[in-house]
């Protein structure tokens, strides 16, 4: 076999090597991307599924138990309210409801998971890859929190608007096939609403 034979089979091994490392190295370019993409995608899918779990868990909760009792008003004898007090036994009942309520939509979340759409994933129409996913199963972290926020604002003459808020906050945790993405969510709701009719309580005790 002559020289040349040898030195053209030496460059073509070495271009077919050359040729796989860069093949190699685009696909984990790709891979790399896709993942991040991937945890990014998830993480705002997640998000989304717990405004949803948390919005519809209020829902429920001022549909089942009347929130209008979670403040106490005190009058005097003329009628003007000169306190708002936190009901202990109102709030607690209610916060206990509303905090079944969200466990029982992330543990339906934990049972459905997350679907991507591989078309989603990539950047193609749906009708290019068909309706393939990358289901995802979900956890919950620790338990659900809530609390009550309320405010006292004065809304016009002689009036004053109490306004009670559920704040909500959900920790889950989306399983990657390399790893989990962590994903936090708080929500802040309106549960009752009133006008008080007088002067600003000189009392008032905020949540």
């Amino acid at each position: 076999m002559s020289r040349k034979r040898i030195s053209r089979k030496c460059k073509a091994s070495y271009i077919f090597l050359g040729t796989l490392i860069v093949i190699a190295l685009v696909g984990i370019c790709i891979i790399g991307e896709l993942r991040e993409h991937l945890a990014e995608i998830t993480e705002y899918r997640g998000r989304e599924a717990a405004t949803d779990i948390i919005t519809s868990a209020v829902e429920r909760t001022i549909s089942q138990c009347p929130c209008e009792d979670i403040y106490k008003l005190t009058t005097d004898g003329n009628g003007a309210v000169i306190s708002a007090k936190l009901n202990a036994d109102s709030a607690n009942r209610v916060k206990n409801i509303l905090t079944e309520e969200v466990e029982k939509g992330i543990d339906k979340l934990g049972e459905d998971g997350i679907a991507i759409p591989i078309g989603t994933l990539i950047g193609i129409p749906l009708p290019a890859v068909g309706n393939n996913s990358v289901d995802l199963s979900v956890q919950q972290i620790g338990a659900v929190k809530s609390e009550f926020r309320s405010t006292l604002e004065t809304a016009g003459i002689n009036q004053s608007r109490l306004t009670v808020y559920a704040v909500v906050t959900v920790d889950i945790r989306a399983i990657l096939p390399d790893g989990h993405t962590d994903i936090s969510v708080t929500e802040e709701h309106i549960i009752t609403d009133c006008l008080i009719v007088g002067e600003v309580p000189q009392s008032y005790f905020g949540g």
